[in-house]
């Protein structure tokens, strides 16, 4: 559940999309990740499509794919802006070849192809990319989220909570993004124990970034979302206090087999 002593990236242009960006940022530092923004060099602020303002922290030029474990690049416009700057695609191609986690969602499919690194590689994005992503040698699947190895795609704000879960699992694994490590011994009463404190953690996320962001929007999706988690959280957690009730439960007889 923590991510301290990770190094993120975020690339930012003009136009970018705000959840596309502003999400992972949030919870990821929320993670104890070190998120930094990275633009292409042209400006040191740049705005989204509704005008909100994001500050730099570096150029591409400046930032080495060595120093970083993970790169996201959110939507909107702004991967049209980006895909143009040799030094943020050398910096995506070289995180790639390094092994490093590529995460791009929405329209940034189009770094991705600029950047040479998708021959081979199963992928999805916003559907009306899919044909510059089939023609650069991909896969392209219609899913929320697309992990093949170290590149992870997702289609639209929609998919960033499945997307943000991807990333900070193969950041950390299954701990990182909530849960303990599940393996074949795990029994059910643990693993429903973790499930809860990963749906509060979700929900606290949630409530917090409400508090934080300024858009409207992003509050009214964050706030739904702080609300399917305190649901999933109830479910999980009438099911854990019925099995301590009654640890022969039926339902659960299968995972005893299991194990």
């Amino acid at each position: 559940m923590n991510l301290s002593g990770k190094q993120v990236i975020v690339l930012a242009e003009d136009m970018y999309q705000e959840l596309e960006l502003w999400y992972p940022v949030l919870r990821l530092q929320g993670l104890g990740a070190t998120v930094r923004v990275v633009g292409t060099g042209s400006s040191s602020i740049y705005k989204s499509k509704l005008g909100y303002p994001v500050n730099v922290d570096a150029a591409a030029d400046q930032v080495s794919a060595e120093g970083i474990d993970a790169i996201i690049i959110p939507g909107g416009y702004a991967p049209d802006r980006l895909r143009r700057y040799p030094s943020v695609l050398r910096l995506v191609r070289e995180a790639a070849q390094q092994g490093k986690i590529v995460a791009a969602i929405c329209h940034a499919g189009w770094v991705l192809v600029s950047a040479g690194i998708l021959k081979g590689r199963k992928v999805t994005s916003f559907f009306a990319i899919k044909d510059d992503m089939t023609n650069a040698g991909a896969e392209w699947v219609d899913a929320p989220v697309v992990q093949d190895g170290n590149l992870i795609t997702s289609r639209m704000p929609d998919d960033l909570p499945a997307f943000t879960d991807a990333i900070a699992a193969s950041l950390g694994g299954a701990e990182a993004a909530g849960l303990e490590q599940v393996g074949e011994s795990t029994s059910a009463e643990d693993a429903l124990r973790m499930a809860i404190g990963a749906e509060q953690a979700a929900y606290d996320f949630y409530r917090l970034a409400v508090g934080k962001t300024k858009d409207p929007e992003a509050k009214n999706v964050f706030d739904q979302l702080a609300k399917d988690e305190l649901r999933h959280k109830k479910i999980v957690q009438d099911e854990y206090d019925r099995l301590i009730r009654n640890p022969e439960w039926e339902r659960y007889s299968v995972w005893r087999e299991v194990l």
